[in-house]
């Protein structure tokens, strides 16, 4: 769900758009061969003080050979390759602070207004205290003129040390503690955790107020279904557990898992079957009947009754009756003839 309280954008004022045809002239005049170039004092709006040297004199080196680039690329409106070539400046000039302002500029045209904001406040906290009042004014002119194209994100996460990122940049985990600003249009705000599904959003942005968001991560869930189909009176078994006789049809965690099926008289099937996240993977299969089948069968299917009726006609033909002798046994003694020496079976209660 997104709550969004919108105010509508007001146009740049007259002052705003001054300061802006400021710095595109201070770049132009920075832009001149140096040769040619007189030794002006850099305007108010390029942040540096009437007693600073030109910021194109202070560099040196690499960092003003970048510097110098960048120049000629934003003269060119290659705003893009231009803030390349500016914080690449800025990095080698040991954050020089003034660059900062020809990197909003280049932030400004691309309409990346969020940063733009982030790159202004930058420059308060690292040189506010020797800017002039007239910089300071610029600077908070141009805070103002670029906050009816941004929205505060407002985001609550059910899960923490969740990943944020906001068309691919991040923002840090949740809950973040810091503020996070949409620019104005279609932004993508992506939310991930380890051992969770990952959330992406994708929303419009009216600009000014606020954007709340609020994302219920869902646990990963890594597992297949298995559909095994058998004869009827086949036993089923999964992992060395019986789940079914026939068929059967389940829900199983992801990866190898071994399939047992058997029946009496027939040839067991084994097999490793692996699943896939999300797969439901069916196997039809017929036991192949053992050699003999019929009287393997016979066997099972008599199971114990089978094997104590053998044993009973077993006996009837091997021991036969014999009269018996009388006076030759104890009381409560029978003895059983055979065609050897025999055997005698005492009953009753013995004392």
């Amino acid at each position: 769900m997104i709550h969004q309280r919108k105010r509508r954008a007001r146009p740049m004022s007259r002052r705003i758009m001054a300061l802006i045809a400021v710095l595109v002239a201070a770049h132009e005049v920075a832009a001149q061969p140096a040769a040619a170039q007189p030794v002006p004092a850099a305007p108010a709006a390029s942040g540096a003080a009437a007693s600073t040297r030109p910021l194109v004199e202070v560099l040196t080196g690499t960092a003003r050979a970048e510097y110098e680039a960048a120049l000629i690329l934003f003269q060119d409106a290659d705003y893009a390759n231009a803030l390349i070539k500016f914080e690449r400046t800025y990095e080698l000039s040991g954050e020089e602070p003034r660059v900062l302002w020809d990197i909003a500029l280049c932030q400004w045209h691309l309409k990346r207004y969020s940063r733009v904001l982030a790159t202004i406040e930058k420059l308060l906290r690292q040189r506010g205290p020797d800017l002039s009042l007239q910089e300071r004014q610029d600077a908070e002119a141009l805070i103002q003129a670029t906050k009816p194209y941004v929205s505060r994100l407002e985001l609550l996460v059910s899960e923490k040390d969740a990943a944020v990122l906001v068309d691919g940049r991040p923002e840090g985990k949740t809950p973040l503690d810091k503020r996070v600003l949409l620019d104005v249009g279609q932004r993508e705000i992506r939310v991930s955790k380890p051992g969770f599904k990952e959330v992406t959003l994708t929303r419009t942005i009216a600009g000014g107020g606020e954007t709340a968001l609020v994302v219920v991560l869902e646990k990963e869930v890594h597992r297949g279904r298995l559909l095994v189909t058998a004869g009827q009176d086949d036993l089923i078994a999964i992992d060395g557990r019986v789940v079914g006789r026939g068929a059967w049809e389940g829900s199983l965690p992801s990866g190898g898992h071994t399939l047992r099926v058997t029946s009496p008289g027939m040839l067991a099937h084994q097999a490793e079957i692996m699943l896939k996240d999300d797969q439901l993977r069916r196997v039809d299969l017929r036991l192949t009947p053992l050699p003999g089948g019929d009287l393997e069968r016979w066997l099972w299917a008599g199971g114990g009754a089978a094997l104590l009726a053998g044993a009973v006609v077993a006996g009837a033909l091997v021991f036969r009756s014999e009269p018996p002798t009388p006076g030759s046994v104890e009381p409560r003694t029978v003895r059983v003839a055979g065609h050897g020496r025999g055997f005698s079976m005492r009953f009753g209660d013995s004392r």
